[in-house]
């Protein structure tokens, strides 16, 4: 079974971004571009589905080239919500508002092949942040259809650091949306496992600690569908340990 994808990256210095959510769909299927103050959907064809290869995104007006810059690591959380997420060096182009722009940055990419159907869930939100090429968050958030709240939610995320990464226990998202529903503020608290130091003492030692980060949306986002869900992606800019960031937050839910 072909696993839902999906993409993300982020020049902010140079104002260019993407992102899509691809379910197992057949056929070409909408990303989402923005240079400046400019944004189009664009149509395109993924290639790609293993952590060890790098992935192609090509269609009218969009060729870029997803290659992966640190191990994959496999989303830690709620049961049943299996895959990996991985940072890349993304590279290529994209043409908007009739003209090219070079793209090389940053990116991430995710693969969900043990999720519960899509026809199970009501919403989904991905959300993806990177400080660079081997540091970065992201999370996968689930709501079953039927679920009255967030508490219901099937969660999981993962944590790349340049030492390695490390099992997240409890993660968890906030959201801040407008009155239309659109996320503007985004809050990640990733409760990581941690084994004690041999030489501490155990009781002082909790084994935990938790990861945090803050981001804003810039702009408006697009929103396009695909796959029976109504998607709205933006670009993030986040902060976390004093450092800055970019990434991406993917909303969908049920038409």
């Amino acid at each position: 079974m072909t696993p839902t994808r999906a993409l993300a990256f982020a020049d902010l210095e140079a104002g260019l971004w993407g992102v899509a959510w691809i379910p197992p769909v057949d056929g070409p299927v909408p990303v989402a571009v923005g240079a400046g103050q400019d944004a189009a959907v664009l149509t395109a064809t993924l290639q790609g589905i293993d952590p060890a290869e790098k992935w192609r995104l090509a269609g009218d007006g969009l060729e870029l080239v997803f290659s992966p810059s640190a191990p994959p690591v496999g989303a830690e959380g709620a049961p049943g919500v299996a895959g990996f997420d991985q940072l890349c060096q993304t590279g290529g182009r994209i043409t908007i508002a009739g003209g090219e722009r070079e793209v090389a940055s940053v990116g991430w990419r995710s693969a969900r092949n043990g999720t519960p159907e899509l026809d199970r869930i009501e919403s989904f939100r991905e959300v993806s942040a990177w400080f660079d090429a081997t540091d970065g968050l992201a999370l996968v958030a689930l709501r079953p259809r039927g679920a009255r709240g967030q508490e219901a939610d099937l969660v999981a995320a993962s944590v790349f650091e340049p030492d390695g990464t490390h099992p997240v226990a409890d993660p968890r998202l906030s959201t801040t949306y407008t009155a239309a529903g659109l996320p503007v503020r985004a809050g990640l608290e990733l409760w990581i496992d941690q084994e004690p130091a041999e030489d501490s003492d155990a009781e002082d030692d909790p084994g935990q600690f938790p990861r945090r980060a803050s981001a804003e949306a810039l702009g408006a986002g697009v929103d396009w569908e695909v796959g029976g869900f109504a998607v709205h992606g933006a670009p993030l800019r986040w902060h976390s340990q004093g450092r800055d960031g970019a990434g991406a937050y993917l909303l969908g839910r049920r038409l």
